[in-house]
């Protein structure tokens, strides 16, 4: 939960007669300049009714209809919030539980008898659009990604000899032009890993695409003359495991730092190589 965020849920009253109102009121409180977005409700379920949704600038009031007896849980309902950067966060209730009684008897101990607490089903359409959208530009995205590394292998084949410092810096460019969208960082993440291990590979001819951070960050220092660049490359493959793998969100500012890490790397390791000979560390010129 982001500071000074605080979501509340209040039902207008604990046990409600079947078939009758009761409304939920959720209030948010965000810091200023950050704007909430709260869900529209599609119910998925026989035993409840929406009857309305009242939206006010910083509270939502759902008005709900229970058609059965018996203790009612809603699970917890997504708030999403957008703070003045742009960055998105979303902050849920707990799961809210009211009782329904008989509008007939009125007797609540009988009616515990008659029916089983109930998990209503709840389900907001935005966001099943918005998950549907995200998944076909991520898929659209991989198989653009696939596609240029196909594309990148057919070239090496036609070209076998050809300078890596170009093509890593060639790479970095289309990738600073290409409009950067945290939501998706994991993709953006997987192609700067791809760069930077792919020049590692053929700038110290070893299998960099197929190895593990942990083998690379082993490697380096019988590689890489300078301890503080190596220590830097494994700083970079280890931030972008953690996008590609994890799902954490990196900021714009975080990604082109990023960026401009992977091409300091590139311009600190084209002028010398550490070769591991026989009896001593020889250094040689890349030129």
């Amino acid at each position: 939960m982001g500071q000074g965020v605080r979501l509340s849920a209040v039902w207008s009253a604990d046990t409600v007669a079947v078939g009758m109102p009761v409304t939920l009121r959720l209030e948010i409180e965000l810091p200023q300049g950050t704007v909430p977005h709260f869900p529209e409700l599609e119910i998925d379920d026989n035993a409840v009714s929406l009857v309305k949704a009242i939206y006010e600038p910083m509270a939502v009031a759902y008005q709900f209809t229970f058609w059965e007896l018996g203790k009612m849980i809603l699970p917890g309902i997504p708030v999403m919030y957008i703070d003045n950067r742009g960055v998105e966060s979303i902050i849920s209730t707990d799961s809210l539980s009211v009782f329904v009684a008989s509008s007939l008897t009125g007797n609540e101990e009988d009616i515990k008898s008659l029916k089983k607490m109930r998990l209503i089903n709840l389900t907001d359409p935005a966001a099943t659009w918005f998950k549907f959208a995200a998944l076909v530009i991520l898929a659209a995205l991989i198989i653009l990604i696939i596609r240029r590394r196909k594309l990148h292998q057919q070239h090496k084949q036609l070209t076998p000899i050809h300078d890596p410092i170009k093509v890593a810096l060639a790479d970095l460019a289309r990738l600073r032009e290409q409009p950067y969208h945290p939501t998706r960082a994991d993709a953006y993440y997987l192609e700067l890993s791809r760069i930077l291990r792919e020049y590692l590979e053929s700038r110290y001819l070893f299998r960099a695409l197929e190895m593990t951070t942990s083998e690379i960050k082993e490697l380096l220092p019988e590689r890489i003359l300078d301890p503080s660049t190596a220590v830097l490359i494994g700083q970079l493959l280890e931030q972008s495991d953690i996008a590609k793998f994890a799902g954490q969100r990196q900021h714009r500012n975080r990604w082109r730092n990023d960026v401009d890490m992977v091409e300091r790397i590139i311009e600190r390791t084209h002028r010398k190589v550490a070769v591991k000979g026989p009896d001593k560390l020889a250094v040689k010129s890349a030129n």
